[in-house]
């Protein structure tokens, strides 16, 4: 089942012509325009290096996306199916297991790993008699008595119990369709493939405003970048709706424990040591979002700081074994989460002019302005354009939104603090979350505040004013959505904030 995001749209020219707007942009700031402040300038200019780098990082991937894969339909190997399972609800994982012993491939096996009795979770013993419930002819349950590893632990658990050549790993709350293996399977008739990823499909982004966001930041990342890392051969495995070969797993000591994303870690060593790796542009599996700014915000800090340790301690642009195509693309992924730290520094700019007097550069609003809007808007609509328009405004917002998530990541990542492996919540958890987007309060608060006293000093209103108002009050649009995402039910129901969320069309 296809989605419109996972359709291949070829964007070469648009792409060209953004990389060279974006390139003038850069060229500009430093040769056209006269420099204010020294310090808030290099922040300026070291900012703009890293939105280059995103964006022809980016460009690198999305630059030929189609690309095809000998695959045998008559393939049958053995398969374990791995579940992995910690303490969440057993409806959700029951529907899940009952899903893949369903599958119409002729060879698997289906395992509960349960790790609720070392998490300390107290269904964990119903969610030993699912597999008594469902069909104990084809399905197990593999309960870990000693603690360690968290997912990384508990799959490696699995693996030294049980012996097919294959594996796929499910997240308990992804159900998988009935095509699911025969769709993935035969890929591995070429012995160099170690795993074969697809797409992460929240069949819940209807239910709230936070879910819908999180499910629109996915449809790029699976979108385009995906088959442009497939082509480069540096795709890495996402946590779930995948098959691994066993050998490859076995190359690299099993999954990594030394991260807590420990599918990004295994993949880097596994590309490393030769192996492919396959993207299948379909929707095989269907899982849930985090619906509630509590679920995200931890689901978002566990795949930055993760990326993050991996940026400091595997740095990819140095690691042995790896291509350059491959050293370009893991560096982008892990480096994104940076993010957090150039969002403040950008955010930051207006707030220096507002109530210090202070600016990085000197032009007049008109020059910086036709310069830099086709800039950003052909950014965006190119972002559009190879998402098939499933990447929107929403998406973006969030992702901007998320920088004290991403600093905060970084930070705890600089000073090594361990923080563990968080579960992201199966189910909404009610009430409000304003703590979360406090810091964005105080910036629109300080944004506001900032134009107003600035007015009343100066007395009138010029260029550079216009500038900073216009950089700030962009900032403010952006942060908007996370502070909308931060209120309970029943502030949104009192509030007209209503409105009824996109729903996904899927081509079968």
């Amino acid at each position: 089942m296809k989605s419109p995001f996972l359709n291949a749209v070829r964007a070469k020219k648009l792409l060209i012509i953004n990389a060279i707007l974006a390139a003038f942009y850069f060229i500009s700031l430093i040769v056209l325009f006269q420099r204010g402040n020294i310090y808030l300038y290099i922040v300026l200019i070291l900012g703009e290096v890293f939105h280059l780098w995103q964006l022809f990082t980016l460009i690198h991937a999305a630059w030929d996306t189609p690309h095809d894969e000998p695959f045998a339909n008559n393939f049958e190997a053995p398969i374990d199916v791995f579940i992995t399972v910690a303490g969440e609800p057993v409806e959700i994982v029951r529907k899940t297991v009952i899903a893949a012993s369903q599958m119409n491939y002729p060879n698997f096996h289906v395992y509960i790993l349960n790790d609720g009795k070392v998490a300390k979770k107290d269904n964990w013993k119903e969610i030993e008699k699912i597999a008594n419930e469902v069909d104990p002819l084809k399905v197990s349950c593999i309960t870990r008595t000693k603690p360690g590893g968290a997912k990384a632990g508990n799959i490696n658990n699995a693996l030294n119990q049980t012996q097919s050549p294959f594996v796929a790993i499910l997240d308990c709350d992804h159900i998988p369709k009935p095509y699911f293996l025969s769709k993935t399977a035969g890929y591995f008739i070429d012995p160099q493939v170690a795993f074969v990823q697809s797409p992460q499909y929240y069949r819940n982004h209807t239910e709230s405003f936070v879910a819908n966001a999180a499910w629109q930041q996915q449809t790029l990342f699976f979108g385009p970048i995906c088959r442009g890392k497939a082509r480069t051969n540096s795709l890495f495995m996402c946590g779930t709706n995948m098959v691994i070969r066993r050998s490859a797993l076995e190359s690299v000591n099993g999954m990594s424990q030394d991260s807590i994303t420990e599918d990004l870690l295994t993949s880097l060593l596994i590309h490393a040591k030769g192996w492919r790796s396959i993207y299948v542009p379909l929707i095989l599996a269907e899982g849930l979002a985090p619906e509630d700014l509590g679920a995200y915000w931890k689901q978002q800090f566990r795949w930055a700081r993760g990326s993050l340790e991996v940026m400091f301690k595997y740095n990819p642009l140095t690691l042995k074994g790896l291509t350059w195509p491959q050293r370009v693309q893991y560096f982008a992924s892990v480096s994104y989460y940076l993010t957090g730290l150039i969002v403040l520094a950008d955010a930051l700019l207006p707030l220096f002019y507002f109530y210090g007097g202070l600016i990085p550069v000197s032009s007049t609003t008109m020059a910086i302005a036709l310069i830099f809007v086709p800039y950003i808007f052909l950014t965006l609509y190119s972002l559009q354009w190879i998402s098939s328009y499933a990447f929107s405004f929403r998406a973006i917002a969030f992702s901007i939104g998320s920088w004290p998530i991403y600093l905060l990541a970084l930070i705890y990542t600089i000073l090594r603090i361990d923080t563990g492996f968080k579960i992201t919540s199966k189910e909404k958890q009610e009430g409000s979350y304003l703590s979360l987007a406090f810091i964005h309060i105080i910036y629109i608060l300080a944004v506001i505040v900032g134009i107003g006293l600035t007015i009343y000093h100066q007395g009138r209103v010029n260029s550079s004013l216009i500038t900073n108002a216009s950089w700030g009050l962009l900032y403010i649009i952006m942060f908007l959505p996370f502070v909308r995402a931060s209120l309970s039910d029943r502030i949104i129901n009192f509030l007209p904030l209503k409105e009824e969320l996109p729903a996904e069309e899927l081509i079968q």
